[in-house]
């Protein structure tokens, strides 16, 4: 315990001088390889992981910490998150009291502009958590376009948009991001998505896209994704990816593998990444995705299609916060009137005010969401905010563990933690993080698999989860013993430039050839 203390005392204190050796031991290491959990120790040193093995040797007066047994696995990887709201200004507890070490920022086609600023900013006022981002689209339509969104972009406008994704591409986005569902990326063509996409194809990075409905059309609006990824040449990753109304529920198992095996035909590199809820976040006016508001038929059927007027709640409301928190089933009562006659009443106030309102919705199957977690081909995210009243904020990742692997066997432990950590890392190609290996960074996660779980609710959305005692981030505990300690060891994850990735891919191949060199002389001898 002395130890422990004097090793929070370093890091709260003087990080730079943490430098001297932690030996963590008694811990079940998941590596992030997906390989079954082995009993070791793991050694760092500074912001890397220094040794890894059954049994490390001693090091004069190095730190010792006990892990009394418990999982130790890399940190995970927020493939979808909005913690870029707010960064410098809010607490960061959220993120890293779920084990979450690198968040995925940039989303829903809207990103910091210019990036170059933002990670300049953040390596003088660093956050809690490593941060990489995309480049939005409709943050470059804004650029180019102003306020006048509601339309296709002409060639010469996505020229432009093309130059300045280039920009953002070399200071460090790693890659393009959608949200087609939104007015702002709504108009565009899949012409301009694919021009786009291809600058950022051309610069290793990869088209991670909010598509245009998730609801009755979810399965067009997929296939668009996968054909911007064919004709650009680029991977492609469905975010936060969902069968959103009730007509398309269940099928899962029936349309989306070979969705996955024909885009694969297609040569294209196709994931999603999925949070563990039946319920979604977004404004009210995406519950018509027609945009036929005041069609009061049209207005019903698509609230009894998102799971009725009791499973829509107002979360945030300007003009009228009388109403948030409460359903629109509940509104409808307030005002003396029925639900859609509720619903038209608030796009008309937040149309004139231009406030949208802010919703939370349950329109999800839980068998899809088990579905989704538990396929292959996806990968974890939140789609959380810093202080965001959707319980996914400060839950996702302990409900997987939780819920999903422990409670309900919907996927082993140890592959859960590689679409966590390894996965996620190859997407966003980080060579030196989501693995516990000599010479990885040391973001680390010390959990406890058999009472790991979300806490948080609709009515308490920022309740820390349990059974995450330590997490660690560039070596670096960010929460220790089940405490924020205050620790701001995060840094930017840029892109490598075209030029570095010439240079790493010149160093790759010498080490390569000297170690075919080195293996053929072995069997001359």
């Amino acid at each position: 315990m002395r130890r422990l203390i004097f090793a929070a005392c370093v890091l709260l204190l003087a990080p730079d001088l943490y430098a001297q050796s932690l030996r963590i031991t008694n811990v079940m290491i998941y590596d992030g390889t997906g390989a079954p959990a082995y009993s070791g120790e793991v050694r760092v040193e500074g912001n890397t992981i220094t040794g890894v093995a059954a049994k490390l040797s001693p090091k004069k007066d190095e730190i010792v910490q006990d892990g009394n047994g418990l999982a130790l696995s890399p940190g995970f990887i927020d493939m979808h998150s909005h913690a870029d709201t707010g960064i410098f200004e809010l607490p960061h507890d959220a993120v890293i009291r779920q084990g979450i070490t690198t968040v995925l920022v940039g989303q829903d086609g809207e990103s910091v502009y210019p990036l170059k600023d933002f990670f300049s900013r953040l390596e003088t006022e660093p956050p809690a958590m490593n941060v990489a981002s995309l480049s939005g689209h409709a943050t470059l339509r804004a650029q180019v376009m102003g306020k006048d969104l509601l339309r296709a972009a002409t060639p010469d406008e996505v020229a432009k948009m093309s130059a300045l994704l280039h920009d953002e591409m070399e200071n460090g986005a790693k890659g393009l991001s959608s949200g087609l569902e939104y007015d702002a990326g709504k108009f565009s063509t899949t012409d301009e998505l694919v021009h786009l996409a291809k600058i950022a194809s051309a610069n290793s990075g990869f088209y991670i896209s909010h598509v245009r409905d998730e609801g009755n059309k979810v399965l067009e609006a997929f296939q668009e994704a996968v054909e911007i990824g064919r004709q650009a040449k680029i991977p492609v990753e469905i975010t936060h990816i969902k069968l959103g109304t009730k007509p398309v529920w269940h099928l899962t198992g029936r349309r989306i593998p070979e969705m996955f095996t024909a885009a694969a035909r297609a040569g294209v590199d196709l994931r999603g990444d999925v949070y563990p809820y039946t319920y979604w976040s977004s404004n009210l006016r995406v519950v018509v995705p027609d945009r036929n508001y005041f069609d009061k038929a049209n207005v019903e059927k698509n609230i009894e299609e998102n799971g009725g007027a009791s499973h829509i709640r107002i979360t945030r409301f300007k003009p009228d916060p009388t109403i948030e928190d409460r359903s629109l089933a509940e509104i409808a009562a307030l005002w003396n009137t029925d639900a859609s006659e509720a619903f038209m009443r608030i796009v008309k106030q937040g149309q004139e005010a231009g406030e949208d309102a802010d919703v939370l919705g349950e329109s999800m199957s839980e068998d899809d969401v088990r579905w989704f977690i538990a396929y292959p081909r996806t990968l974890f995210s939140t789609d959380g905010a810093l202080q965001g009243k959707h319980p996914r904020g400060a839950g996702a990742f302990p409900r997987i563990l939780g819920k999903y692997v422990r409670d309900e066997n919907a996927l082993p432990l140890a592959q859960a933690i590689r679409k966590a950590t390894l996965l996620a890392a190859m997407q966003l190609k980080l060579k030196d993080r989501g693995r516990i290996a000599a010479g990885y960074k040391a973001d680390l996660v010390l959990f406890d698999p058999k009472t790991v779980a979300d806490r948080s609710t609709i009515a308490e959305p920022l309740a820390p989860p349990v059974g995450i005692p330590d997490v660690m981030v560039n070596g670096v505990w960010v929460v220790l013993e089940g405490k924020v300690t205050g620790a701001r060891p995060g840094v930017p994850l840029r892109h490598p430039t075209l030029a570095q990735q010439k240079i790493d891919k010149a160093r790759e191949d010498k080490a390569k050839e000297e170690a075919t060199k080195k293996e053929r002389e072995a069997r001359k001898q």
